[in-house]
C-alpha cells in the first residue's frame, strides 16, 4: 500500500467502491462465509465501569447497553492490560502484553514519530488473511505517521482519527498526535466534515452494516466517547440538566455512547444479521478519578471499585464488558471469571474458525468455552505494570490469581482479596507474606519473558 497525506485520490480506495467489495480481492479461507460469524468489537473510551445501568449506574439511563447485557452475557471481571489508552488498544489488537508491542504508555505529542510495533500481527491483519472484510471506524491512537496507519495494519478501511484526543465539533486534535491539526482521516484521505463527530461515526458504522456483501465483516467500532473534552449537543444533555454543569454534559455524551450503540443493534436487525454476529463491548479502561481529572472524577463512576485511569487499582484495570451471541452465549448470564482484553484475539479466531497460527507467542486466551459452555481458562496469573511521569503514577506493578490481587506502587507493597474486598481497602499482606513472596517471583519472571 502506498497511501500517505500526499497520495492521489486514484491510489485510494474509496468507501462507496470499498463496501460494495468491487474494490477487495475475493480471498476466502476456512469455511464457507455464511457458517463464520460477523465479529463486532465496541470499545468505549474512559468509561468507568458503574457507567452504565446494568453495571449499577444510577442517574444515568443506558437502555441499548442494558439490552445488549440482557440479551448476551456480563463479564464482571473483565480486565484490560493497562490503565490508559494506547497500550490498552495495543494489548487488545495483538492479543499481547503491550511490553512486548512497543506501547507502554500513552502516545502523547511527543510521541508523534513512533506507535505499534510494526512487526506485531494484529487481529484485522489475521481476519483480512482469513478473507474477512476488516473496518475500523473512530479512535486509533497507535500511531500518526503513515507507516502506522490503520491501513497498514490489516483494516481495509478506515474512517475516524489517527490522535488520541480531539475536538468533537471542530474535529481538531487536542493532543496525542497532530496536535492543532485536523486528524480525521477516510482511508489515507484527510478529511472536513461537519458535525459532531460521534454522530458521524454512528451514521459511518451503519452505513458499513447495511452494505450487502457476500463475506463475513470484522468491525472495530473504537469510540471516543466518554473521553474529554467534556462536549455534546443539547438533544443529549437535556434530559440531564438537573445534574447541572458538567455533569450533565458527561451524561449526555454517556446517552450519546448509548445512543450509537443502539443504532449498531439495530441495523444488525434490519439486515438479518442478528444471529450470525457477535458483539462485543467494553471500555479501553477506568475512568479518571486524580484530583486534574476534577471535571470527570466528579461525573464519572468506577463502581465499587478503588482509583481510575493511570491506576493500577481495579477502578483503573477493570471494564463493564458484555457479549452477545444468539444461540452461542446464553442470554441473560453474568461471568466472574477473571479475563482480559488480551483474549479477544483467540477468542474471536476460534469464534471464526481460523486455524491459522498467530505469527508471535499470544498472552491471551480464548473465551470461547467459557462464554458458550461456562468453561473457564485454567487458573493463571494476570500481570500489569505502569508509570506515568506526567501525571505522577510512580512505577507500579500488579498481579491477579484467584481471589488475590497484589498490588505494589512505588516501594509499597499490598495484598488484596478481591473477591471480597473489591475496594481493595484492607491490606492483607502481613496477614499473607508467602502470597506477595510467591506474587513478587511471579512478576520478576513475568518481567524478564515480556522484556
Amino acid at each position: 500500500m502506498n497511501g500517505g497525506p500526499a497520495a492521489s485520490i486514484k491510489q485510494m480506495i474509496s468507501r462507496e467502491q470499498f463496501i460494495s467489495g468491487a474494490a477487495v480481492a475475493a480471498a476466502s479461507q476456512g469455511a464457507a462465509a455464511t457458517e463464520r460469524p460477523n465479529i463486532v468489537l465496541i470499545l468505549a473510551d474512559d468509561l468507568g465501569y458503574g457507567d452504565i445501568g446494568c453495571f449499577g449506574a444510577a442517574q444515568y439511563r443506558t437502555p441499548n447497553l442494558d439490552r445488549l447485557a440482557a440479551e448476551g452475557a456480563r463479564l464482571t471481571s473483565h480486565y484490560v492490560c493497562a490503565p490508559v489508552c494506547s497500550p490498552s488498544r495495543a494489548g487488545l489488537l495483538t492479543g499481547r502484553y503491550p511490553q512486548r508491542t512497543g506501547v507502554t504508555g500513552v502516545l502523547r505529542d511527543q510521541d508523534d514519530q513512533t506507535g505499534l510495533a510494526l512487526g506485531e500481527q494484529t487481529v484485522a491483519d489475521l481476519f483480512s488473511r482469513a478473507g474477512y472484510e476488516t473496518f475500523l471506524i473512530g479512535k486509533w491512537h497507535l500511531g500518526v505517521p503513515p507507516e502506522y496507519w490503520p491501513r497498514r495494519r490489516g483494516f481495509q478501511y478506515f474512517y475516524g482519527f489517527l490522535s488520541g484526543s480531539i475536538d468533537y465539533n471542530t474535529h481538531l486534535s487536542l493532543g496525542g498526535g497532530a496536535k492543532g491539526r485536523r486528524a480525521t482521516y477516510r482511508n489515507e484521505m484527510r478529511i472536513e466534515e461537519e458535525g459532531y463527530l460521534p454522530d458521524l461515526l454512528h451514521q459511518e458504522a451503519v452505513r458499513v452494516i447495511e452494505q450487502r456483501r457476500p463475506r463475513p465483516f470484522f468491525l472495530f467500532l473504537s469510540h471516543p466517547l466518554p473521553h474529554t473534552p467534556l462536549q455534546a449537543p443539547d438533544r443529549w444533555v437535556s434530559g440531564y440538566r438537573h445534574l447541572g454543569g458538567k455533569k450533565a454534559i458527561y451524561a449526555g455524551m454517556i446517552a450519546c455512547l448509548d445512543d450509537g450503540v443502539g443504532q449498531v443493534m439495530r441495523a444488525l436487525d434490519r439486515m438479518r444479521l442478528r444471529e450470525q454476529t457477535m458483539v462485543v463491548f467494553f471500555s479501553d479502561n477506568g475512568a479518571s478519578k486524580l484530583a486534574m481529572h476534577a471535571d470527570v472524577r466528579d461525573a464519572a463512576s468506577n463502581g465499587p471499585f478503588r482509583g481510575g485511569k493511570y491506576e493500577l487499582t481495579d477502578g483503573g484495570l477493570r471494564s463493564p464488558c458484555m457479549v452477545r451471541w444468539p444461540r452461542r452465549v446464553p442470554a441473560g448470564a453474568s461471568i466472574d471469571t477473571p479475563v482480559t482484553n488480551l483474549d479477544w484475539l483467540p477468542t474471536f479466531r476460534d469464534a471464526a474458525g481460523i486455524a491459522e497460527a498467530a505469527t508471535h507467542p499470544l498472552d491471551g486466551v480464548s473465551l470461547l468455552p467459557l462464554l458458550t459452555a461456562r468453561k473457564p481458562p485454567a487458573e493463571r496469573t494476570l500481570f500489569w505494570t505502569f508509570e506515568d511521569q506526567l501525571v505522577r503514577t510512580p512505577r507500579s506493578w500488579a498481579a491477579r490469581t484467584g481471589p488475590w490481587k497484589y498490588l505494589r506502587v512505588g516501594d509499597k507493597e499490598m495484598l488484596f482479596d478481591v473477591q471480597l474486598d473489591p475496594g481493595e481497602s484492607k491490606d492483607l499482606s502481613a496477614l499473607h507474606p508467602e502470597l506477595v513472596t510467591r506474587f513478587r517471583s511471579r512478576i520478576l519472571a513475568w518481567q524478564d519473558a515480556v522484556r
